[in-house]
């Protein structure tokens, strides 16, 4: 077959085709979570099953467990690739999910690993490894991968892996084999049908359908029927592989380059058997389907003993009888079928019929599996038609005497034979002792009914044999019957009802003790292995430990946990092998939910039915129910066991009280009722025959009507109770509640009226997130947190309320988008829920809840940590990491770093010291390991909490935890392909100064902004604090955790610079090349924040590898940033350099680029200061060439006359003029703007001065007056005017007293009232200048005088030369930083000198030929005014002639007046011709 090609097609056709139609399967995969878990867990369940054909005393090898352990972990990290939105995540899980997924891809699919044949598991992952390539855009790949899927197994991708894939890529390609079954199996209906030589090709054979057709199936028929479907579905599985051969031969075949011969289209041809040769001619408009069964298991059909990925699926004929569901679960099933539904046109008209072979292996094992799958089984199944059915030929009713039955023409789910389960099924055949033999197969009946007529049929049996049952009960019959029915299976067993492949007789002997519970005597359904060795079944072990038993029922051993263990796999493979080896065996033995042949109450009340035992329908009860409440709805223990007769009086006195609670109107009597119901029930151990009574939909809405119309609390909780009970062990109970709005709407009503039982059932109903948000539960549930009184009774539930309220909390915080969680989450804390939650952590059950709900609450409001902190028992927490699974452990490491970001370094370093010493095990240990396996975004919160643990005492030399938290953190930084991760390295870094706000947020960005002079966000950042939390903060308390918060900074600075020589500077120089604006960001506070510290600590020999690392990297941040934060943060680092004599020579290299950057931040900096005068001392820097001017400004001012004094305040300049008038100029934006002008005074103003608090002007003038003003925004007004009886030349005032010179020798001081004390030294002042209380004078004779104004004396403070006394004059004085800057007439080419004030000395000369008349000075130049009209410019420090600036207005004028700006950037300057000129200083 495989040689039979067409000719070629188009490739660039086929290949957009198969990427089309894969992409879009794959991403409707992606995108459906729920399809996706559902998918995963049918397989794994399949996986569990383990294959039928498998040796029983085959030993599984570890190596094999960890085969499936690599699957299992690939598909885990694929799901968190999917879910996440970390681009860094997402891409190393999918690198890790690819490693786990190829170790079963390449596994040999003719071998088995743990009892699994290897195709399956390679198979699946190749699907699993198709969504990770498709998730990396490779749709090229994901094809491939998908194509290799059907290739190794075609049979299970086809039905189980991608059915609707299936349809497109292959079925269009399979007619001529559909057309062929269709056609065979027609023949074989035919046969089947009386009368119908007649009937034509396309008439559909729903209507000849009948009970009396069952029993009419012959052996031989069914034997034919079943070898057609076999070769039928090999037939599929080898075109299949044909064809998905021939897909990738296309994908891979390159025209261009490639030699090989060019793909052939291949041609699908049917079998080649008897079957073949028809005798009826099939209609062109015939459509034929294919076979989709919606599920089976690894026995499915046995090709060729020979071959062993072919010989593990066990052939039909291999079903033990005891295999065959019951009815009730064949009316589950075509309540399913009405769910599957065909999208596309084809299917829409057509029906599939599926082999028998796949119906069989259906009963076997897969009901759990559609019953979970009702919601989204159309997308793991496809939908089933008939071939032969015709969109012209709609399907006729069938009726009955007791029911209409209606043919659907919807598409039917996989149908089952009729005849098969009415005789297999136990109710059944006890009640018809004379039915016909039946045949090992029934399939040559029509198989293409819908499955609800099958149902519908099978009912109608059901109620025949019900009415038999009925009237053996009646006339005291029911051993009789029991007996019968005990005949009637024997002789069924031994005759008609065998298989061939189960003809030989399995002698009945009892199963292997290691099989077998102790406690139940029952084989094992779900076993779980206790640490004392001994095995036992869940079920039966979570009731011995619930009635208060500690130890081992066997060994008796105390047991140390409480929570069970994981199920014992190995064992539960082995027990399923040995089962399908000796069904009879095991069907005797098997653990049921209800003692064989035991009696149960039908709807109507009254008719009791045998209910036979189903071991897949418990496993599917219990897969339904949440893991909280997996609990034997029996006991299969001898001792809880009631006698029959026992039970039929239960019932009997039951039916009354049922009866009122369903019918009658009495309120009083419906809740008498629901209590002696609820008394029956528990005396009886919950019986399941009373159980199968309570849970008909009637009797439950029965029970929902008491809740919503009762007001007895104790009526209501008994209610509750029973309806938890029932739902416990039965979901559909669950479904009938959830069916009607109102119901859960009654249930919400109770729980915010103080009914904590509510709670329960609530949660059990497992309502969706959009249903309790539009309750609003919150305040309710917190309310049943927070009861410290619970209310006692005999009715346990099957968990305490507080436990319920706990869950249901957690669902709704974890629900929803982030707004969503943050509002819910601040619900829960104005509930004062958190105190509430704390107390509770002492119960196990919740605790993990808690956990989260508090994690939610501290994300949600941050300042709430601080209560969790000092409040929360820590061990419970370090219990839970230690005994929790990686996702529990991530939860706790997260919310145990959340509460150790205090922001009081005291009460922080106590909640670490807890953590460190508390708990059972030694906690740094255990964190060192995790930290070792933990995956990528828990790595930074593990290493930080280590990291702070073992910093509570002072660094040793060495220590291996914190070594490796380390070098994680600086491992981090390094992971330039995840930014993300960069970025949360570096904030956990930065987070470990300390330095934390109320919320958690480091402001240590903006305590470095503050040290370096801008004070602005830390001014915010500790306003809010001081609101929030510091006013109720002693001011001893404050200062001891600032002693606490340095020296802890200290610890982590220390031992991150000199981790492995200071490598961290290295990988912080790679990280400020970033791209990223925010991680370079990041990095700098960072790299700021540790030069810093290092000039802090003592020398180690790191700060020539930090010089080396960052010193160009600060620079270039100064030069390139925008951003004034970021420049003032890399001014701190390099002043933290300059102490470096080596650094300092290498930022001088830069001296004349960053030197205009520094004077620009002068005003925002104070360290600014500090770098300028280190570059400018340097003697490699050329002064000359760093500073430079530019004129702004020149305004004339001739009609005022002199400028005569200039004065600069607020950003704005006062000049005074020969007029007597004072001008008021804005220099805000380096232009002077006119504002005022006033002429108080009469004659010339020589001086202005202002007061140290800038709000009072002095002005001095030769009309005899001292005046006062005010000054305001925009003007000046005068307040005082003090005469003085003398001209004032120049003058220095305050508000104690007023110091100005006149005409004579000497000062005069003036205390603002009577008349001026004279201080004569027999010296002509010519100018002044005043340090705190010392006034010191120019005088003529080149010398300095010193008053004291306290004391009203004086003394000589420089004299000059004898020569030259009386001929030389100091014509200005100016004091700043200590220092006396003196200027006058030039005397041996010097005219100026610097004094320091202290000592009196000279420390520096002004060398210059002409004469001084003014001086101004800022922090770096110092600039004199001479009579020609020069300025000239001197370097401060070295006392340096650099520069001169030329004054407009010829040679002749005279710089009568210097002034500057506050921070030094502006120069202004009056002359003698009356104008005023400006400079911006560069």
């Amino acid at each position: 077959m495989a040689g039979n090609y067409r000719f070629e097609m188009d490739q660039k056709d086929i290949n957009r085709f198969l990427n089309t139609t894969v992409g879009s399967f794959i991403q409707d995969r992606l995108i459906d979570k729920k399809q996706r878990k559902l998918h995963k867990e049918q397989c794994a369940e399949r996986l569990a099953a383990e294959d039928g054909c498998s040796d029983k005393d085959t030993e599984v090898q570890y190596s094999e467990q960890a085969v499936l352990a690599n699957l299992d972990w690939g598909m885990d990290a694929l799901e968190e690739a999917i879910n996440t939105s970390n681009m860094e995540t997402k891409l190393a899980r999918l690198d890790y999910a690819e490693k786990m997924l190829q170790v079963c891809a390449m596994l040999n699919s003719h071998q088995k690993t743990a009892g699994v044949p290897n195709f399956y598991l390679s198979a699946w992952a190749h699907l699993n490894l198709s969504y990770l390539w498709k998730l990396r855009n490779n749709i090229s790949n994901s094809v491939l991968h998908v194509l290799e899927m059907f290739i190794i197994d075609p049979f299970f991708s086809r039905i189980d892996f991608a059915p609707e894939l299936w349809k497109s890529l292959f079925l269009p390609h399979m007619s001529s084999i559909i057309g062929w079954y269709s056609e065979a199996r027609h023949r074989l209906m035919m046969e089947v049908i009386p009368d119908s030589s007649d009937l034509s090709f396309t008439v559909d054979f729903d209507q000849f359908f009948n009970e009396s057709l069952v029993y009419s199936v012959r052996p031989d028929q069914a034997e034919k029927m079943q070898k057609l479907e076999q070769l039928y579905g090999e037939s599929l599985d080898d075109n299949t592989r044909l064809y998905a051969k021939y897909y990738k031969d296309c994908i891979n075949y390159d025209s261009t380059t490639c030699k090989k011969v060019i793909p052939m289209v291949p041609i699908a041809e049917p079998p080649m058997t008897p079957l073949h040769e028809v005798s009826r001619k099939i209609p062109d408009y015939v459509k034929f389907g294919p076979i989709l069964p919606k599920s089976a298991g690894f026995s499915a059909i046995l090709k060729d003993k020979e071959d062993p990925k072919e010989a593990c699926r066990l052939n039909q004929t291999s079903v033990p009888l005891g295999k065959v569901d019951s009815p009730a679960k064949e009316s589950q099933v075509s309540e399913d079928a009405s769910d599957y539904e065909q999208d596309d046109s084809f299917a829409d008209s057509h029906k599939l019929v599926s082999p028998m072979s796949m119906r069989i292996k259906e009963d076997l094992g897969c009901w759990p599996k559609l019953q979970q799958s009702k919601e989204s089984s159309r997308d793991h199944s496809p939908t089933v038609f008939s071939p032969l059915d015709s969109p012209k030929t709609p399907s006729p009713k069938v009726s009955s005497s007791k029911q209409n039955l209606q043919m659907k023409r919807e598409p039917a789910s996989i149908l089952r034979l009729l005849s098969r389960h009415i005789m297999t099924d136990s109710s059944i055949s006890a009640s018809l002792p004379a039915s016909p033999p039946l045949p090992n197969d029934t399939s040559s009946w029509s198989t293409d009914l819908d499955s609800e007529v099958i149902v519908e049929a099978r009912r109608s049996c059901m109620k025949k044999v019900n009415r038999r049952q009925n009237m053996n009960f009646a006339n005291g019959n029911s051993q009789l019957f029991e007996n019968s029915y005990v005949n009637e299976m024997d002789e069924g067993s031994q005759s008609n009802m065998s298989f061939p492949l189960s003809e030989k007789s399995t002698q009945r002997t009892r199963p292997p003790k290691d099989f077998v519970c102790p406690i139940t005597s029952q084989i094992f359904s779900d076993p779980v292995t206790l640490e004392t060795g001994q095995t036992y079944e869940r079920k039966a072990i979570q009731e011995w430990i619930k009635r208060g038993n500690t130890t081992c029922p066997i060994t008796r051993q105390p047991l140390s946990a409480v929570a069970l263990p994981k199920t014992n796999y190995v064992l539960k493979r082995l027990i399923t092998s040995w089962k399908e080896q000796h069904p009879d065996i095991a069907q005797e033995f098997s653990y049921s939910e209800t003692p064989r042949n035991s009696s149960s109450i039908s709807p109507s009340y009254g008719i009791p039915e045998i209910s036979p035992p189903s071991k897949s329908y418990d496993e599917y009860v219990n897969n339904l129910n949440s893991r909280r409440f997996n609990r034997a709805t029996v006991s299969t223990s001898p001792t809880s066991v009631i006698s029959q007769a026992t039970l039929e009086t239960v019932i009997n006195d039951l039916k009354p009280h049922i009866e009122c609670l369903c019918n009658s109107e009495d309120l009083k009597e419906c809740e008498t009722a629901v209590l002696t119901i609820a008394k029956t029930w528990k005396d009886s151990n919950a019986e399941s025959a009373i159980h199968c009574c309570l849970s008909t939909p009637t009797i439950v809405n029965g029970f929902v009507e008491i809740l919503s119309a009762s007001l007895n609390r104790e009526v209501i909780r008994t209610s509750i109770y029973i309806l938890s009970e029932l739902i416990s062990a039965e979901g559909s109970v669950g479904e009938t509640l959830t069916s009607v709005d109102s119901d859960f709407d009654c249930l919400a009503s109770l729980l915010k009226n103080g009914l904590s039982e509510a709670a329960v059932l609530i949660y059990q109903l497992r309502p969706s997130f959009a249903q309790l948000l539009a309750h609003e539960f919150i305040s309710s549930l917190v309310q049943i947190i927070s009861n410290k009184h619970e209310n006692k009774s005999d009715l346990q539930l099957i968990m305490e309320p507080k436990e319920a309220a706990i869950a249901l909390l957690e669902e709704i915080l974890m629900g929803g988008d982030e707004n969503c969680k943050y509002i819910n989450a601040m619900g829960v804390i104005s509930a004062n829920g958190i105190p509430a939650l704390i107390k509770c952590m002492d119960r196990v059950e919740g605790r993990h809840s808690i956990v989260s709900v508090l994690l939610c609450c501290i994300k949600a409001d941050r300042s709430c940590r601080n209560v969790i902190a000092t409040r929360i028992d820590l061990p419970l927490v370090l219990e839970l990491f230690h005994g929790g699974n990686d996702g529990l452990r991530g939860i706790c490491v997260e919310f145990l770093s959340e509460i150790v970001q205090l922001n009081r370094r005291t009460i922080c370093n106590k909640v670490l010291q807890r953590i460190k010493e508390e708990g059972a095990f030694s906690t740094m240990h255990a964190f060192l390991v995790y930290l070792q396996m933990a995956p990528m975004e828990q790595q930074l919160l593990i290493a930080t909490l280590l990291l702070q643990l073992d910093l509570l005492v002072e660094p040793r030399k060495m220590s291996i935890y914190r070594e490796e938290a380390i070098e994680a953190l600086i491992e981090g930084l390094r992971r330039k392909d995840f930014l993300n991760f960069q970025i949360m390295a570096s904030d956990a870094l930065i987070s470990l100064s300390g330095r934390l706000t109320s919320s958690g947020k480091s402001y240590n960005e903006e305590l470095l902004l503050k040290i370096a002079g801008f004070d602005q966000p830390y001014n915010t950042v500790m306003k809010e604090e001081k609101l929030i939390l510091h006013e109720t903060e002693s001011k001893e308390t404050m200062e001891e955790d600032e002693k606490a918060a340095k020296s802890w900074e200290k610890r982590v600075a220390f031992v991150l610079c000199n981790h492995e020589k200071g490598s961290i500077f290295k990988v912080l120089e790679e990280c400020l090349k970033s791209d990223s604006l925010e991680m370079a960001k990041s990095c700098l506070v960072l790299s700021t924040w540790l030069v810093h510290m290092l000039s802090r600590l003592p020398e180690t020999g790191v700060r020539n590898a930090a010089r080396k690392s960052l010193l160009d990297q600060f620079i270039n941040v100064l030069l390139s940033s925008r951003n004034l934060e970021e420049k003032i943060l890399a001014t701190l680092a390099l002043k933290s350099f300059i102490k470096d004599q080596g650094a300092l020579e290498e930022l001088g290299v830069y001296a004349k680029g960053i030197y205009k950057v520094l004077r620009k931040l002068k005003r925002n900096s104070v360290v600014v200061t500090d770098i300028l005068k280190a570059l400018m001392n340097l003697p490699s820097v050329n002064a000359m060439e760093l500073w430079s001017c530019s004129e702004v400004v020149e305004l004339g001012s001739c009609t005022n006359g002199e400028v005569l004094c200039l004065l600069h305040l607020n950003g704005r300049v006062l000049s005074s003029h020969a007029d007597g008038t004072i001008k008021v100029w804005d220099a805000g934006k380096r232009v002077l703007r006119f504002i005022q002008e006033v002429r108080e005074h009469t004659k010339a103003v020589t001086c202005l001065y202002v007061s140290s608090s800038g709000d009072k002007l002095y002005s001095g003038s030769l009309d005899k007056t001292i005046r006062v003003w005010t000054v305001k925004q925009e003007e000046i007004y005068c307040v005082q005017v003090h005469d003085v009886k003398e001209p004032v030349y120049h003058l220095i005032a305050d508000p104690n007293v007023a110091c100005f010179s006149s005409q004579g020798s000497g000062i005069k001081v003036y205390n603002w009232s009577g008349v001026p004390k004279h201080i004569n030294f027999n010296k002509y002042v010519k100018c002044l200048a005043m340090s705190d209380n010392t006034l010191y004078c120019g005088c003529s004779g080149y010398s300095i005088q010193e008053v004291d104004l306290c004391k009203h004396t004086s003394s000589s403070f420089y004299s000059g030369a004898k020569k030259l006394l009386g001929k030389q004059t100091i014509y200005s004085l100016h004091i700043q930083g200590g220092l006396l800057f003196a200027g006058g007439s030039s005397v041996d080419g010097t005219a100026g000198k610097v004094f320091s004030i202290s000592t009196k000395g000279v420390t520096g000369s002004l060398s210059t030929g002409f004469d001084i008349q003014c001086i101004a000075v800022s922090n770096d130049f110092l600039f004199t005014g001479t009579k020609c009209g020069t300025i000239e410019v001197w370097l401060k420090e070295r006392v340096t002639r650099i520069a001169a600036i030329k004054m407009g207005g010829g040679g002749h004028t005279r710089i009568t007046s210097l002034v500057l700006d506050a921070n030094g950037d502006m120069l202004f300057a009056g002359s003698s011709d009356g104008k005023i000129q400006a400079w911006a200083l560069e």
